[in-house]
């Protein structure tokens, strides 16, 4: 039931519901919500825009219009926040709407009130035009806004719109025309029309090439996987380890060599330490458009466009010490953009990362790739709760060598990564997993079958009665908490290792994570399995070990 507004009471019930994130309001609520508009409080009236968003959708063109004629008769404060509530229609709202709200802010460009003109003008640039004709309709109007602005604060508010829907030509009235008060709005509003353009012609890495010579690579894997990595990367890569979950290597032939590493999240190029000056934002666009840098980047990307007009090559900025630090990467698109055209940050599509790892007196710089598909684990459509991450199964079936008479089993088959990562891994007799729960062994079913591997067993049985004939492997990644559903999880493990014991064939071997190693490889001594190596891996937050255990030979 709506809340009737006409009396202080009512009104004052309204404000407290408004502030509630679970409010809900329907559509007979929403003149009495635009009520509070007129409140001097902005942190209510911000709940109030808030909460008339969460309205249903269906009712977008009737609050569109609603709005529209509250706004010609409101006052301030009311009249610019009206305004701004204009600017935020959904993406998705009739095209009547987006039309009728376009026009109503076109108008209140040339408002008598100033918020009311600068907040249709930053409204304007986040109402996305739908077509060509439209973003042509709403440029012209800004432009024509810009040319009447008298204040600084005017032309500031229509630079930031155009930034978001301007096109080369309004780019170059920007660049021209910008006054020394808001030059630097300005600036940034031409990198964003840029960034855009960028966009038109977006490219993409292109895993088949190769650099003119060996290249330093550097692998990230979970920590405790670095020799993992290391041996499936082989002696020809020359690994080393340089670190918790780091592992240095030499790239020779296609980008495909590296993106086809299965125990590593993922690769960059590292390059050698610049020295800090005097500015820091200097120095990083030293790194970034050093001869060195610029040749990685072009060796492996695609750029969109004929050969006298390439499409540039988009990067952003990361920070190995967290954070976005906005303003430092705004000084680093401005210098470079003055510096080369060949390159145009844009966070949001783009094909490089470039993660800055600034310490004192010095700044390093990663070129990570990420405009391309990573194939590797496009079979992983469904999941269960705790699955396993693919980089770890990788690492787990990796543990021990492939044999072609391997009858393997993983009596916790979740989502069924381990035994795709078997069955990539080299050849084997037969597969099977097992699962007390049928949504499991459906996720498994299916991301096998988008792997290929059609020979797989899967069955709904428990992992502590099952007893399959033969079993040579087991490998597993067993739950630990979110799907133990018989006592603790050390009880769970304490009985499997009993049973793991049991079914193995003699010589036969246990690879597994085990979250308390002490206990576990006490129990599994005690059942007959001796510990043959172990070692600890973040698992995501939390420590484990990957641990194979042998039984004993009669």
């Amino acid at each position: 039931m709506g809340i009737m507004a006409s009396s202080p009471g009512a009104s004052a019930a309204l404000a407290v519901r408004v502030r509630d994130p679970g409010y809900t309001p329907g559509i007979r609520d929403l003149d009495n919500l635009l009520d509070l508009f007129a409140e001097e409080d902005e942190e209510l009236a911000k709940a109030t825009e808030r909460a008339v968003l969460r309205i249903e959708p269906r009712h977008t063109a009737r609050v569109v219009t609603r709005v529209i004629v509250r706004l010609g008769a409101a006052t301030r404060p009311a009249r610019g926040r009206l305004a701004r509530l204009i600017g935020r229609i959904p993406a998705d709202a009739p095209d009547t709407s987006v039309t009728e709200a376009r026009d109503c802010l076109v108008n209140a460009l040339v408002d008598p009130d100033p918020k009311t003109r600068h907040t249709a003008a930053r409204a304007l640039g986040k109402l996305k035009p739908g077509d060509d004709e439209q973003r042509a309709l709403v440029e012209r109007a800004l432009l024509a806004a810009w040319d009447a602005a008298a204040a600084d604060d005017d032309r500031r508010a229509i630079a930031e719109a155009l930034g978001k829907v301007g096109s080369k030509a309004a780019r170059d009235r920007l660049a021209h025309e910008a006054t020394d008060g808001i030059s630097q709005t300005t600036t940034r509003a031409a990198l964003m029309i840029e960034r855009s353009a960028a966009r038109l012609r977006p490219g993409a890495i292109d895993t088949s090439r190769a650099a003119t010579g060996p290249l330093a690579v550097r692998f990230h894997a979970r920590a405790g996987l670095e020799k993992i990595v290391s041996a499936e990367l082989g002696e020809a890569w020359r690994p080393r380890v340089a670190g918790p979950g780091l592992v240095d290597a030499r790239l020779e032939g296609p980008l495909a060599r590296a993106t086809a590493i299965r125990t590593a999240l993922h690769f960059g190029f590292p390059l050698d330490p610049v020295p800090v000056r005097e500015d820091l934002a200097e120095a990083i666009v030293r790194a970034i458009t050093d001869p060195r840098a610029l040749a990685i980047v072009r060796a492996f990307t695609r750029t969109d466009g004929d050969a006298s007009a390439p499409g540039p090559i988009r990067f952003r900025l990361a920070w190995t010490h967290g954070g976005h630090r906005r303003a430092l990467a705004w000084k680093c698109a401005e210098l470079v953009s003055l510096a080369t055209k060949e390159l145009v940050n844009d966070p949001t599509e783009s094909t490089w990362e470039l993660i800055v790892d600034d310490q004192p007196g010095r700044v390093s710089l990663e070129l990570v790739p990420r405009g391309f598909a990573d194939e590797r684990f496009s079979y992983r459509t469904a999941t269960v709760p705790a699955s396993s991450h693919p980089t770890l199964a990788a690492a787990l079936v990796r543990l021990v060598p492939p044999r072609p008479d391997d009858v393997v089993w993983d009596p916790f088959v979740g989502a069924g990564a381990e035994l795709v990562e078997r069955a990539r891994l080299g050849p084997y007799r037969s597969l099977l997993g097992t699962d007390i729960e049928p949504a499991a062994l459906e996720a498994a079913r299916e991301n096998l079958a988008h792997a290929g591997v059609t020979d797989a067993n899967l069955v709904l049985a428990d992992a502590l009665t099952h007893e399959p004939r033969g079993v040579t492997v087991i490998v597993t990644n067993p739950p630990m908490g979110r799907r133990v559903q018989r006592g603790t999880h050390g009880e769970l493990l304490e009985r499997f290792v009993d049973h793991a014991a049991k079914v193995l064939v003699p010589g036969g071997v246990l690879v597994w994570a085990v979250p308390d190693p002490r206990k576990l490889h006490a129990r599994a001594e005690r059942a007959g399995l001796v510990l043959d190596h172990a070692f600890t891996v973040d698992m995501g937050g939390f420590p484990a070990e990957l641990s194979v255990h042998r039984k004993r030979a009669i």
